[in-house]
């Protein structure tokens, strides 16, 4: 991908847990965008040390801490995705300093000679992250097999994977602001040929270059 002096666009990936957008992020990565991932600045937010962190165990407990002291975050997972206020007051306690820090990264970003600046997000709708983005992509799978991507990967019982996928936006909201939309249900090969299919496409090119 050829670098311009042109203000880059900001590409939002958003998708339910275990949709496959984290392995989209990587493709476009692999294709010369620059990535924000969400994630890892929440882990940031959430380390040792951290305002966010020492006020989670005043709420929660220090039980929730793993021995080196860092967050236990498979703990705190299966407390707040079982208890919407619980989830609810990690949010209120976290997602200020994740948006703040998103932000800063974006326009640190469009500093730079890129074409394009992805940002995952997977929260980008339930935290309305829309106007800091150009465009948003959803990646997107039936939810059935979503669940059984969730159990799989992260070893959980299908009513705790229907927890997480109940916490979050459901399918119809994310599709309702999607600019573009991947199926995300194939094999890694499958995937991607349809992210060559769609940045090749002439919608993505003339969005990309307007």
């Amino acid at each position: 991908m050829t670098e311009v002096k042109t203000t880059p666009k900001v590409l939002g990936i958003t998708g339910g847990i275990a949709s496959g957008k984290s392995a989209l992020a990587r493709l476009f990565k692999e294709w010369g965008a620059e990535l924000i991932d969400a994630d890892q600045i929440a882990r940031q937010v959430m380390a040792p040390g951290t305002s966010a962190l020492q006020q989670i165990v005043t709420i929660f407990g220090p039980q929730y801490l793993l021995a080196d002291g860092s967050l236990n975050r498979a703990k705190l997972g299966r407390l707040v995705f079982s208890d919407p206020q619980a989830l609810l007051r990690l949010n209120q306690i976290t997602q200020k300093a994740i948006r703040q820090q998103i932000g800063q990264a974006i326009t640190t970003s469009k500093t730079r000679k890129v074409k394009l600046i992805v940002a995952e997000i997977p929260l980008l709708v339930e935290e309305g992250y829309q106007p800091l983005c150009d465009g948003i992509l959803v990646a997107d799978l039936p939810v059935a097999l979503q669940l059984e991507r969730i159990q799989q990967r992260d070893g959980l019982t299908a009513t705790a994977a229907a927890q997480r996928i109940e916490a979050q936006a459901s399918q119809a909201a994310r599709l309702a602001v999607a600019d573009f939309v991947v199926d995300t249900s194939q094999d890694l090969a499958q995937l991607k040929r349809r992210f060559q299919a769609l940045v090749q496409s002439d919608s993505f090119q003339a969005w990309l270059n307007a």
